[in-house]
């Protein structure tokens, strides 16, 4: 019935929709179906979710996708300006922060490819500016966690779970989102809308209903906690809604549904300090350790482009990153202008075509940089680069390297840094080399978080590969 009134979608311009649906602390194996088709065994055997598992099969899936950051404000950051968060001095979450907000973002690019485009930016913003000066006519302001129900300092009800009518709005975003759509399409206006969820960062926050379906359901080996799962099946649910709407306003022709998030999974459930050693149960197995680390649990997050021409069901193993999203978008909008200078992200709107394209990027690999203390992660300022397959771990304070080949080993268990002397050092070289073009914070310079010093806890990291 929506199609009937709405029409098809299409516009007299044919300018592109986007649907940019960013999730939080979003674990690489927490859908039930696999990020990447060679492991199937890499998804929940607990958490049960169809919609998102359906939106990978209506397009591409991209086995190694990645969060700009291990924790979800510089993603955020990124995200908007395309920037990597030591380009932009913000890697860790911070309130009113240094960072230079004279960016340009996605909305402002866009009307530029078309002044007709409407923009909108719905749940958890975290950015230490207003949406409208980047372009967005409709949006919740500087929201940050707290809207989405983040109750912090009291642990028992942060992780034990509790019910809400709309656990984590993720009901009532997705229902603002469509009124947008709806009212873009009634206007003849293209449209970019951002839905921020604030799932699946804790609390722990579900629906009655879905808890108790839960119960009906045996708990598995990798994945048992069932306020989580409750909570991952309520946003499942909303992604689900937005699905329908999709297909009922005949947006498939014209327009893209991009579909990831700002890091990787909690490493363990509840949160606890750990020293480094292996958790029992993590939400981004068989990916190392999760959220605050540069591991891949840390950074490789979910991943998923439908939309126009992308062949259903496809993966690429092509390597993309949060901040490439900005290019890709102008891109697939038709902007023929000069992109902002010093960007790190490059489009990958040919991948969608060809799942083999590779993406030729202005410096050499992809640069991670998390230059901090923090006692819930590693707990030592550490930066990476992946370059090709493979990736390098620096430590700072260990004065450490590791290196591992990510495509055939993701979870990082086999350190080829005394193998590949040769790859190691030009690795390291181009590490050195980027963090020094873009001035990246030092770890002497920066600060600790969430009570993270030195010597507060000494991580046993290390000892999987010193044994």
């Amino acid at each position: 019935m929506l199609c009937a009134f709405f029409g098809s979608g299409l516009f007299a311009n044919s300018s592109p929709n986007f649907i940019l649906v960013l999730t939080d602390d979003h674990g690489w194996s927490s859908l039930s179906a696999p990020m990447d088709k060679s492991l199937p065994a890499a998804k929940s055997d607990f958490h049960q979710t169809p919609n998102m598992d359906a939106l990978l099969e209506r397009g591409m899936r991209f086995s190694h996708g990645y969060a700009a950051s291990p924790v979800c404000s510089p993603t955020r950051y990124s995200v908007q300006f395309g920037k990597s968060p030591a380009r932009l001095h913000y890697t860790r979450v911070l309130g009113d922060n240094g960072a230079d907000h004279n960016q340009v973002g996605i909305p402002q690019l866009l009307k530029s490819a078309n002044p007709d485009y409407r923009c909108a930016h719905f749940g958890k913003w975290h950015i230490s500016a207003d949406p409208e000066r980047y372009g967005y006519d409709v949006h919740d302001g500087r929201t940050t966690n707290k809207q989405g129900g983040f109750t912090m300092r009291n642990h028992e009800r942060e992780w034990g779970g509790y019910a809400e009518e709309d656990p984590k709005r993720v009901d009532s975003l997705t229902a603002r989102a469509i009124d947008f759509m709806q009212d873009s399409i009634k206007n003849e206006k293209p449209f970019f809308v951002q839905i921020s969820h604030y799932a699946l960062h804790s609390d722990l926050v579900y629906s009655e209903d879905t808890y108790a379906s839960t119960l009906l359901s045996k708990a598995g080996q990798l994945h048992s906690n069932r306020a989580y799962a409750a909570m991952v099946a309520d946003l499942d649910r909303s992604v689900g809604t937005l699905l329908e709407a999709f297909d009922s306003m005949g947006l498939a022709e014209n327009t893209y549904v991009i579909f990831t998030s700002d890091n990787g999974g909690m490493p363990c459930l509840p949160m606890q300090v750990n020293k480094g050693a292996p958790y029992a149960q993590g939400l981004n197995s068989p990916l190392l350790r999760g959220k605050w680390d540069l591991t891949e649990g840390g950074i490789r997050v979910p991943f998923a482009v439908m939309g126009p021409r992308i062949k259903a069901g496809d993966q690429s193993d092509t390597p993309v990153i949060s901040y490439d999203l900005l290019p890709t978008v102008a891109e697939l909008a038709g902007f023929t202008g000069s992109l902002p200078k010093n960007l790190d992200g490059r489009s990958f709107a040919a991948v969608l075509n060809n799942s083999d394209s590779l993406i030729a990027r202005p410096a050499e690999g992809l640069v991670f940089h998390f230059p901090h203390y923090n006692m819930v992660g590693i707990n030592e300022p550490h930066s990476a680069i992946r370059i090709g397959d493979y990736k390098l771990l620096r430590f700072y304070s260990s004065q450490r390297d590791l290196l591992f080949d990510v495509a055939k080993d993701p979870a990082e268990s086999i350190d080829l840094s005394g193998e590949k002397t040769a790859l190691k050092a030009l690795m390291s070289a181009a590490l050195e080399l980027y963090l020094e073009q873009v001035s990246a914070e030092k770890p002497e310079d920066s600060n600790s978080w969430k009570k993270g010093n030195f010597g507060a806890v000494k991580t046993r990291f290390f000892e999987r590969y010193d044994n």
